[in-house]
């Protein structure tokens, strides 16, 4: 577990997003092979931006993911860059 609140040299915060990605018509194409390589790719991912992901869950038709990150993160960069 991390710790609740993060310090830079000017500010201390809290920014979690919940975001959430569903398959097209919602058709079950996760499956455990893709799934794999899925989560594989979005934790190198997150590693290479600065991010932590607190939680991960795919299932066949969607995924959940809750990251937190900094300030200077936008909502629409982190899921442009996963």
């Amino acid at each position: 577990m991390t710790k609740r609140w993060t310090h830079s040299n000017k500010a201390v915060f809290n920014i979690g997003y919940h975001l959430i990605w569903c398959t097209k018509y919602r058709k079950p194409v996760l499956n455990e092979q893709v799934a794999e390589r899925l989560k594989f790719l979005l934790l190198e991912k997150a590693k290479e931006i600065s991010l932590s992901i607190e939680s991960l869950e795919i299932m066949k038709e969607h995924v959940h993911v809750f990251v937190k990150c900094s300030p200077v993160n936008s909502p629409h960069f982190i899921v442009q860059q996963f």
